[in-house]
């Protein structure tokens, strides 16, 4: 075991120059008394934290902490690759669907794009997980029962029958359907000032517990019955950070996951969280549904920050509640400062496989 380097924190001077000059001759005859000049002191910097990463940002600086989170159902397909803006998301959940496929589900608040996308169907464990970001969410259309689950939270919801007379959506040329809806995120979030911000989740630490508590690895990956999602240690320059800092990069069935424009998808911290899932929903034509079993529930959860890996637990209490992340003993489990992605895996259909380093005997 070996503990990481710790994040240094910013600090911030102000330095006030004065300066004086020499007194004019006053004639005793018309002398008047002095006036007596105070200086203000110079203000406290305030900063404001990013509820979903933990960044710290100079108030007045980043207007999206002001504004509500939005949230899409997008395609994890190889047809549906490369994805919109995914590193620019605060929270990306991927989730399980039918035939043994997965979709995600980014939480964008703190960094805004322009546009997100390809935005596809509502699924069953959607309102769960949106539900405690509040805000717009962002989908194509779906089954009623998950629809109405979803719009029962009271987000938002925005898809093409809502967004017609807006210039919210588009069909990308370049893409084939279902593969080419996508939405204009920034302009989406600007129209609904009445949404509060999203409430804090997890929670971040500059030496977080998986560097303080935890072992270091060398790569880990879950298998999902039709997809490979692999992690591997690294360094990435993050918008809020130093120009290189620890970070996991990912992989795809063996290939970089790359999101638009060509950058790979990075993240500081991944968790794998282990969920019962309910395949009572049957669909004619494609089979059971498979929805993570969330509320007022709890399993395992394994936390890989900068590099280390801790195992801990995940609980979350009703549907507005957030997930929240916990040590064997109970004490909470803290994340490093910036974004997070979280895999659900399903067990005992999916399994997580670990690489520790070789240990060198001398």
């Amino acid at each position: 075991m070996q503990n990481g380097s710790k994040i240094a924190a910013l600090v911030l001077s102000a330095l006030v120059l004065t300066g004086c000059s020499a007194p004019e001759p006053v004639p005793t005859a018309t002398a008047s008394p002095t006036a007596t000049v105070t200086e203000e002191p110079t203000p406290e910097p305030v900063f404001l934290t990013a509820p979903l990463t933990g960044v710290e940002y100079l108030e007045g600086t980043n207007p999206y902490l002001l504004l509500p989170a939005v949230s899409a159902k997008i395609d994890n397909t190889y047809n549906g690759r490369p994805q919109l803006a995914l590193n620019d998301a605060d929270v990306v959940y991927v989730t399980r669907v039918e035939g043994g496929m997965t979709r995600l589900l980014p939480v964008w608040h703190s960094r805004m794009p322009e546009s997100i996308g390809p935005v596809r169907s509502v699924r069953p464990v959607d309102a769960s997980i949106i539900d405690p970001y509040s805000g717009v969410f962002v989908y194509s259309g779906g089954q009623s029962p998950f629809k109405n689950a979803a719009r029962d939270t009271g987000l938002v919801m925005s898809d093409e029958d809502t967004e017609q007379s807006n210039d919210t959506y588009y069909r990308e040329k370049s893409r084939v359907a279902p593969w080419n809806l996508f939405f204009r995120a920034q302009l989406l979030q600007s129209m609904h000032p009445e949404q509060t911000p999203p409430q804090a989740g997890f929670e971040f630490a500059a030496i977080p517990s998986a560097v303080s508590l935890g072992t270091a690895v060398t790569e880990f990956e879950v298998k999902y019955p039709q997809l490979r999602s692999t992690w591997m240690p690294g360094t990435a320059s993050f918008p809020w950070g130093a120009s290189s800092e620890p970070a996991w990069i990912r992989w795809m069935d063996g290939s970089e996951h790359l999101q638009e424009g060509g950058d790979q998808v990075v993240a500081k911290n991944v968790v794998v969280m282990e969920v019962e899932h309910d395949l009572s929903f049957v669909d004619p034509k494609y089979g059971a549904i498979p929805k993570a079993k969330l509320i007022e529930n709890q399993g395992v959860a394994h936390v890989f920050s900068d590099g280390f890996y801790l195992r801990g637990t995940w609980s979350k209490a009703g549907s507005e509640a957030p997930i929240k992340l916990s040590l064997e003993g109970g004490e909470p489990l803290t994340l490093a400062i910036g974004n997070t992605w979280v895999e659900m895996m399903d067990l005992p259909k999916s399994k997580l496989k670990i690489t520790e380093p070789e240990v060198v005997s001398e």
